[in-house]
């Protein structure tokens, strides 16, 4: 058993030793194996330093690269945004099954640990030399890192063996892998955020490196987390101190107490104080212009700074963006955001995300005097809502290209005696598209990270270059909104204004307490009612209209980047999901009659008999698109979303709960299974 561990211990720790000179071939031959050079002699100047923790980037922030529309898909498989195969090992139970093997990534974490063990000690001790400034940004990085790489642990699993130093090969390998309550975990994640935080500078590197800021408002996201998760999920046997938690009959745990209110409590009151102490340091100063489209030919930036603020190259100049990545196609590293989004992306946003936006006059859409003027097109239903809704989401008369060589092209091919285009319009979604990757999933395409220079859409090359923001501070405003209210019952005078000057820039200039009075639970929290917003529920519950009303701020703010997942599962807000029909645009009213869907043989793309060879829903299901209804027999989730209570966390795999028994017997494991989930390989989930 040990010796299956060792070797997978013996991946070792990446060595970089960037700015060494090497004076011959015969002298670089004669050094010694580089897993052989002992720690004395690397790591010994600032820039050596500097050189680890840009290798874990990769490992902690999600990546942008390859041949999809990247960050635009980041929200698929949720209540927002939807991909052509849908999520089915979230939402259907034969899908997901527990591992018969495969490790829980414990590497990564472990040459963290080896970095900072080695490191610190010769840094104490003046054995590294360079801009002492520097010396501590760069542990400070790696305080971040491991952070992060166990918050990654946290999220999937719970309950996590804590190990802060390197294990040996000669080590005892099963009793470290003893798993630790998971409020326990989060705290030692936020333990490191702080020394991280202590030691990380302000600005740094044009913020495309970890910073202080960055680290608190990632450390107000983690605390929130572990506070939510606690809170709603509580009972189910997923928190430590539930009469059912798997943990507690462990030999480790004998002595464990807990108070579950005041550990929800500790969480929030971190998420409070780092999330203040960004925001109040970092105010909003990217303004939204009020303006929905370019207009002038070849002008494809400076027409709304807040739409800008997605599809720029650089993204240092504003003041929101706390960290991200940046591109070069020099050295091909760039994406292809643009050019997939310019024609369809295999995704799109669903009905329920485009009608949870409020209306400008801060009404919901379905609030008697709201002035909501229906979904027969997209350009109806964007009139008069919120902006993020107008910026963020193509309509029919929405530019799609403005330059001067696509506008010519168009014009070339137009029948003789048509007026000429001046700027190319959206139109409509590719529905019909031959090309999968490029078929618009539900008819609602997301404009955010589109970028209109032509430069940045050529789809034979990895062209894009806009940078993608990995945190920004407008999340640490509604974090702090959130936790303060879970944690006062009320709104306070701080979070009013966050609110509000979110509210503002998004066009919204109503109260919030005008949102609130009409936000109507029984119909936000109505099940039956076709694309509810998920969000209204924790732990199969409603939720109060308050609160919901902040989550729906939230899903506005960040539609299309990435968070609606880690929120939902947060708050426990899957429990009610029972075959769930993901619906898009409105088709059978108007849209079908566009004459784009009709080939040039004039015979029309649109198949909806529901067999084989079917491209669209049936009218008799819905007039809105079902596009997990489309083709009855090749879609196993034509029945819908169905969610099960293993899947909030991961299971363990069979042969490594076994490698990490005192007695070799899975059901034995210090890596106990978590609840739900069979202790048997390739086992479903069991609720």
């Amino acid at each position: 058993m040990k010796h299956i561990i060792s070797n997978i211990l013996k991946g070792g720790l990446p060595i970089l030793c960037l700015g060494m000179t090497v004076t011959s071939c015969n002298d670089f031959l004669d050094r010694p194996p580089l897993d052989q050079v002992p720690p004395s002699s690397y790591y010994l100047t600032a820039d050596q330093l500097g050189t680890f923790p840009i290798n874990y980037y990769t490992s902690i922030f999600p990546n942008n690269s390859g041949w999809w529309a990247g960050v635009a898909t980041f929200d698929d498989g949720t209540d927002n945004q939807a991909a052509r195969g849908g999520n089915t090992s979230m939402f259907l139970q034969d899908q997901w099954k527990v591992p018969t093997s495969g490790g829980i990534g414990m590497n990564n974490i472990r040459n963290v640990n080896k970095f900072i063990n080695e490191n610190e000690p010769k840094i104490a001790e003046g054995k590294v030399s360079g801009d002492a400034n520097l010396i501590t940004q760069y542990m400070g990085e790696a305080y971040f890192i491991r952070a992060m790489l166990y918050y990654d642990k946290l999220q999937a699993y719970g309950d996590f063996p804590i190990l802060l130093t390197e294990l040996k090969v000669e080590d005892d390998l099963v009793t470290p892998n003893k798993r630790q309550p998971r409020n326990l975990v989060a705290r030692q994640i936020l333990s490191d955020m702080d020394k991280a935080i202590e030691k990380l500078q302000v600005d740094f590197a044009k913020k495309v490196r970890i910073n202080k800021y960055a680290a608190l408002a990632m450390k107000s996201r983690i605390a929130l987390y572990e506070a939510t998760f606690e809170k709603y999920h509580r009972g189910t046997g997923r928190v430590p101190g539930d009469a059912n938690w798997p943990g507690k009959n462990k030999e480790w745990n004998k002595s464990f107490t807990i108070n579950q209110d005041d550990e929800v409590n500790f969480f929030l009151d971190q998420a409070i104080d780092a999330a203040k102490k960004v925001c109040d340091a970092v105010p909003l100063k990217t303004k939204n212009s009020h303006v929905m489209n370019p207009s002038i030919v070849g002008l494809y930036n400076g027409w709304n700074a807040y739409y800008d603020m997605f599809a720029s190259p650089d993204l240092s100049k504003y003041p929101e963006v706390l960290l991200w990545r940046q591109f070069n196609s020099d050295i091909n590293v760039a994406h292809l955001t643009s050019n997939k989004l310019r024609g369809g992306a295999a995704t799109g946003w669903t009905r329920g995300l485009v009608e949870s936006f409020l209306m400008k006059n801060g009404l919901p859409i379905y609030a008697a005097s709201s002035g909501y003027n229906g979904d027969t097109t997209i350009d109806m239903v964007k009139k008069d809502r919120d902006e993020r809704l107008q910026l963020f989401l193509f309509g029919e008369s929405d530019v799609l290209g403005i330059d001067q060589k696509s506008i010519d092209l168009v014009n070339e091919k137009r029948p003789a005696g048509t007026a000429p285009i001046d700027k190319i319009k959206f139109n409509v979604a590719g529905l019909f598209a031959t090309d999968q990757a490029c078929r618009d999933v539900t008819g609602y395409r997301q404009r955010k990270f589109y970028n209109y220079d032509p430069a940045m859409q050529l789809g034979q090359t990895f062209s894009d270059v806009d940078g993608q923001i990995i945190i920004r501070v407008e999340e640490a405003m509604l974090n702090y909104i959130e936790a303060s209210y879970l944690r006062k019952g009320s709104l306070d005078a701080t979070a009013t204004g966050y609110w509000t000057a979110l509210r503002e820039r998004a066009g919204i200039t109503a109260p919030i307490s005008t949102t609130i009075a009409a936000t109507d639970m029984t119909k936000e929290a109505d099940v039956n009612r076709p694309s509810y917003d998920w969000a209204a529920f924790s732990a199969g519950k409603p939720v109060d209209a308050t609160l919901y009303s902040i989550r729906r701020e939230r899903r506005s703010e960040f539609a299309g980047e990435g968070l609606r997942n880690d929120d939902l599962i947060r708050w426990a807000s899957l429990d009610q999901v029972k075959n769930y029909q993901v619906e898009g645009i409105n088709f059978w009213d108007q849209t079908y009659q566009n004459p784009s869907f009709v080939n040039d043989k004039g015979v029309s793309l649109i198949i909806a008999d529901g067999g084989d060879k079917a491209t669209m829903s049936s009218k008799d299901i819905s007039k809105y698109i079902h596009p997990y209804q489309i083709q009855k027999n090749n879609n196993i989730l034509y029945n819908g979303y169905t969610f099960y209570q293993a899947h909030y966390l991961y299971p363990f795999s069979y042969q490594e709960m076994q490698l990490c028994s005192p007695d070799g017997t899975a059901e034995n494991s210090n890596l106990y299974q978590n609840i739900n989930w069979p202790v048997e390989a390739n086992g479903e989930a069991l609720k």
